[in-house]
């Protein structure tokens, strides 16, 4: 709160002016003690003194008097001094010896969309003209009595400098030292901590925001309940003025790689891959672009072709040949001459897969080739080739047999997918590392059978979030009863992974037979999809069907049930003597299972997270293209696990992380929502801020001074010069009148 006097001043701290005025009365009552009276004796050695005194005693009481006065104006002015008094803007006293005050925050965006590259004098960027403006509005402050605070809005926000500082210069170098990120935009944020910074300054009336970015779409209309929210508090906050320069132009534009992915969960080394594009044109793109794809430094053909770039999903599909097994860098460029050259390129990881491990684990073992519970889906998903004796694999698959006895023998990071088959006993212990290894980016497939039975699947498989509900009861098909058939339809809709079925007629996938299931309850669960659903029997259209393959995500992994077995049981299906069984489990297996790396493929925001499956043999290294080194450290994952982690890496690029007895390559790219430089008009950024009241500025220079002479003029510091003066001349007045002097 403030105190006025009229016309001339206003004090920051009028209570110290109060207790300034109380401590006046201190040398009073002093004064007015050292008066008391005493009885008077006379006698004759004091009549030749006190006829010498009457003569100087008009003398004595105005000195007494002035030192009175002289140390009572010494406590009334300090405490005016520590009550700091404001100067009105009219007063020619404040214009003469005051000097401004006030606290000046400074919201700064230097987002990649900030990089936008515009022709104006002496700035090449839009982050360039901002530290311009900027430093201008640092510059005509008044050192001493004003102080900066500076915030970044890049995503995440950060407080430059979050305690307001008078030092104006380093304010001005903290602003050159603001650099141009490649992440998105934290408006939000950034206008929290300048709330924060506000509320610590409770004795500063005088309260300044600047608000300087590029007003895209993206950063003002994200977020936009809690940009007003806190911009209603701002409002309070920043009682002296709100000020936003719009950088942005509306015809400014941009054509970008949003998006690269494999069109396949699964890339090989035995198949053709399929890679998509996502790309973008925001704003009055002149010209159509042209994209270049390339594995690994290889132009893919044909070349650069043109494409078009709109607002809405343009997905570009290339099919190239078959890659080797190993990491390889997928690169979509584009040609164009825009002004923000930060997201025309788009970098992909893929890991191609020479021989996909899987495990199989049976439940029951048989007598014979075909006579345990995963030889038929071991022969559909691995193929014996007839006469070939080279040993050279036949599949991309390579499967392993074990007994459910062997489980806990096995490193289940060796494989890519685990495949229950029938198994009736699994202990917790068992299920916990099963989940372990989904999460990591495992596929766990389970296929009913036998020795399966509701209390322990329900107990530890659905504990741990591997089937997608309780099981509930085994469904057996009554001698006079049809067969149970899937619910499937080539021209309907399927789901992805039954993709190459579609409009497929003749596949049998209708008429396969099926006796006896597991009946499971997903309706507790809204995460899981169903691949196929069973026919309801016969008489039953309103009953809802059965779930016969479902599939759902767990962490970076996928676990999918089959609700019937997987061998070729007469008291469960014939599916296996079906020509469509082995197509089936490969859509399976290649619609669930990944090739595990996701995690090599970050963007700015990203930490960089290596999972637990990944061997060391020596401290690992990371550098990017020019052998710059950056920390990586131990850390504790969300199951207790050590593992290895680096903060989010800072520029886009191509990076490597040495792990001792291999490497890894590490792409970074750009956040996608910033290649949108779409900008709004100032009615609009009003509105996001909930039309609070904000002077709306363009991207010059101001011509004038941003402090107004209504803020006032600072007349601490003149005061307290004054009570120095009068402190000092209370001790000569003391020791002049011979108060303070030492009689010998």
């Amino acid at each position: 709160m403030s105190f006025a006097l009229p016309l001339a001043f206003s004090f920051v701290s009028p209570m110290l002016l109060g207790a300034g005025g109380a401590l006046v009365a201190i040398p009073i009552v002093i004064h007015l003690l050292n008066r008391r009276r005493f009885k008077t004796v006379h006698w004759a050695a004091m009549e030749f003194l006190l006829k010498a005194l009457k003569k100087n005693r008009r003398r004595l009481r105005f000195e007494q008097f002035l030192l009175l006065a002289t140390r009572c104006l010494v406590l009334l002015l300090m405490g005016m001094a520590l009550a700091r008094p404001m100067g009105c803007a009219q007063s020619s006293l404040a214009e003469f010896v005051g000097r401004r005050t006030g606290v000046h925050v400074f919201v700064i965006d230097n987002s990649y969309s900030m990089a936008y590259q515009i022709d104006r004098s002496g700035a090449r960027t839009q982050l360039d003209q901002a530290k311009i403006i900027a430093k201008t509005l640092i510059d005509r402050l008044s050192s001493g009595g004003e102080s900066v605070a500076i915030v970044t809005a890049a995503r995440p926000a950060v407080a430059v400098i979050a305690t307001p500082t008078f030092d104006l210069k380093s304010a001005e170098a903290a602003v050159d030292r603001i650099p141009q990120t490649y992440g998105g935009t934290d408006e939000a944020g950034a206008l929290a901590l300048a709330r924060d910074i506000a509320r610590t300054q409770t004795t500063e009336p005088n309260k300044n925001l600047y608000l300087i970015d590029d007003s895209t779409r993206i950063a003002w209309q994200t977020n936009g309940d809690a940009i007003k929210q806190t911009a209603l508090e701002l409002s309070k906050l920043y009682p002296s003025g709100i000020e936003h320069y719009n950088l942005g132009k509306p015809d400014e534009w941009n054509q970008s790689v949003v998006g690269l992915d494999p069109g396949q969960t699964m890339t090989t080394s035995w198949f053709p891959a399929d890679f998509v594009a996502d790309v973008r044109g925001y704003g009055p793109c002149p010209t159509d672009p042209k994209l270049t794809w390339k594995i690994d430094d290889n132009i893919i053909p044909p070349g650069a072709t043109p494409v078009k770039a709109a607002e809405q999903a343009s997905p570009i599909t290339i099919t190239a040949a078959a890659m080797p097994g190993g990491l390889h860098v997928v690169t979509a460029s584009l040609d164009t001459n825009d002004r923000l050259p930060l997201d025309d390129t788009r970098w992909r990881i893929v890991d191609s897969v020479s021989q996909l491990k899987v495990l199989i684990v049976e439940g029951e073992r048989g007598v014979g080739g075909l006579g345990s519970s995963g030889a038929f889906l071991d022969t559909a998903l691995n193929p014996p080739s007839a006469g070939d004796t080279s040993g050279r694999p036949t599949s991309y698959v390579s499967t392993e047999r074990i007994s459910d006895l062997e489980l806990d023998n096995k490193i289940f990071s060796d494989y890519r997918c685990i495949c229950l088959c029938g198994v009736g006993d699994i202990q917790d212990s068992q299920a916990e590392e099963l989940e372990k290894f989904v999460r990591d980016g495992g596929t766990l497939m389970v296929f009913m059978g036998d020795p399966v039975t509701a209390e322990n699947y329900n107990a530890t498989l659905y504990k741990h979030h591997l089937i997608p509900g309780p099981l509930t009861k085994r469904i057996t098909v009554g001698a006079d009863q049809p067969a149970r058939r899937f619910a499937f339809n080539p021209k309907g809709v399927l789901h992805p992974i039954l993709a190459d079925f579609r409009n497929q007629e003749n596949t049998g996938l209708d008429k396969v037979e099926i006796y006896s299931y597991w009946q499971i309850d997903i309706s507790a669960n809204p995460k899981v999809e169903r691949v196929l659903d069973f026919l309801p029997p016969d008489g039953s259209p309103n009953q809802p069907p059965d779930p016969a393959i479902t599939v759902q995500s767990l962490g970076d992994g996928k676990t999918l049930f089959y609700a019937t077995a997987s061998d070729p049981n007469s008291e469960w299906t014939t599916f296996m003597a079906h020509e469509c069984y082995p197509a089936l489990m490969h859509m399976l297996l290649l619609g669930t299972t990944s090739n595990g790396d996701g995690w090599m493929n970050l963007t700015i925001e990203d930490p960089l997270i290596v999972p637990p499956s990944i061997k060391f043999t020596a401290a690992p290294m990371l550098r990017d293209a020019n052998q710059t080194t950056y920390p990586i450290d131990v850390a504790t994952d969300a199951q207790g696990r050590s593992i290895y982690r680096a903060d989010p890496l800072a520029k886009p690029g191509i990076y490597t992380l040495s792990t001792g007895a291999e490497s890894y390559k590490i792409a970074v790219n750009v956040p996608p929502d910033e290649a949108d430089v779409r900008t709004i008009d100032d009615d609009q950024v009003k509105a996001a801020l909930g039309d609070i009241d904000v002077k709306m500025l363009d991207d010059s220079v101001p011509a004038i001074p941003v402090v107004a002479v209504e803020t006032g003029k600072d007349l601490g510091w003149p005061v307290l010069f004054a009570v120095l003066i009068l402190a000092a001349m209370e001790s000569f007045i003391a020791m002049y009148f011979g108060h303070q002097r030492r009689k010998l």
